[in-house]
Formats: C-alpha cells, structure tokens, sequence
C-alpha cells in the first residue's frame, strides 16, 4: 500500500510542477507581449531605451518557449520499467463459454 500511495504522491508532485510550469510560462509570455513591442515603438520614436526593451523581449520569449517545453515534457507521465516479455500477448483467447453467441455474417453485430 505503501508504495500506491508513494506513486500517488510522486503524481501529484508532478502535477504541481507542471501547474507552475505553465503559469510561468504564462507570465513570460505576458511580460513579451507587453515589453516587445513598447520597444519597438520606443525604436520607432528614436529612444536608445527601446532597444533594452527589445532584448528583454526577445529574452522572456526564449524563456516562454523553454518553459513550455518543460512543461510538456514534465507532463508526461514515468515510462514503465522494462521486463520481461508477455509470451502470450498476442496469443487469441477463445471464450470460455461454449455456447457461442447471435451474429450474422456480414452484418457487423454479435461476437465472431
């Protein structure tokens, strides 16, 4: 039981991380959107302060843009461990009950 309830908790762990992934990549997208283009228009005006704006800009996109990228992948959930493999996997069971079931041929309906 102990180890359901360590999984749960690594899940949830996962979760909040993502959660905070995603609001600061929301924020840096804000602060781009807000800082960029004042700049532009600052270089546009001919104020030198426009272009350290710019750069500001350009700076929380590219934090944008990794942090979206961590959010997907922390999103993600743990892949299985490798072991050892299933030798009836693909192996077709019949039913165990004899006495089969109502279909007709071509019709798509009943069991096969």
């Amino acid at each position: 039981m102990s180890a359901l309830l360590a999984g749960l908790e690594d899940d949830e762990r996962r979760r909040r991380r993502v959660a905070i992934l995603w609001v600061a990549a929301f924020i840096t997208g804000a602060g781009t959107w807000l800082t960029a283009p004042f700049g532009v228009a600052l270089v546009a005006r001919g104020e030198a302060v426009g272009w350290a704006l710019i750069a500001a800009g350009v700076a929380l996109l590219a934090a944008t843009a990794i942090l979206v990228i961590l959010a997907r992948r922390a999103h993600r959930a743990p892949e299985s461990l490798p072991g050892r493999a299933n030798p009836r996997f693909d192996e077709p069971e019949p039913s165990p009950d004899p006495r089969g079931g109502y279909s007709m041929n071509g019709s798509m309906l009943g069991s096969r």
